[in-house]
């Protein structure tokens, strides 16, 4: 299991990459359910994490990464 507090740090540092933010995203889709309130993941009271999606087929979407706002 990855540490989440060095993933969260890693994903909002000012410095941080696609690659920390979507790992932050893949911890969140594992472990992070009681996070999720059905549009986004609660990092803390100041960040969101948006899950991107990409449509596969017709009315069909993978996440193809995540944004922080």
């Amino acid at each position: 299991m990855y540490d989440y507090n060095e993933l969260k740090n890693n994903a909002l540092n000012p410095n941080a990459t696609q690659d920390d933010i979507n790992a932050l995203g893949e911890w969140f889709e594992q472990y992070g359910d009681e996070f999720w309130n059905g549009e986004y993941f609660e990092i803390d009271s100041e960040h969101r994490l948006y899950p991107q999606y990409r449509e596969i087929d017709e009315d069909e979407f993978e996440i193809c990464g995540y944004e922080i706002i």
